[in-house]
């Protein structure tokens, strides 16, 4: 198992609404072992097995629930 931490600047989450969806999408993502967005930074943490998944997945993932990201 590679455990790796990656980071994606979100810079359309607006509310804390937002920020929920973000974790929610994330964490149910394989892989995804922990997953924080800060509203006030306007980016989105992940912590995942690279084996299970990728930035690329992650990145796909946000973009599905209707945002913007780019990674950091």
């Amino acid at each position: 198992m590679k455990r790796k931490r990656t980071a994606f600047d979100v810079p359309d989450m607006t509310c804390s609404g937002c920020v929920k969806r973000v974790q929610t999408v994330l964490g149910r993502l394989d892989g995804v072992r922990s997953a924080s967005a800060d509203l006030e930074e306007k980016t989105a943490t992940v912590r995942y097995d690279a084996d299970r998944t990728s930035p690329d997945a992650i990145l796909g993932a946000i973009e599905k629930a209707g945002y913007s990201p780019t990674h950091s």
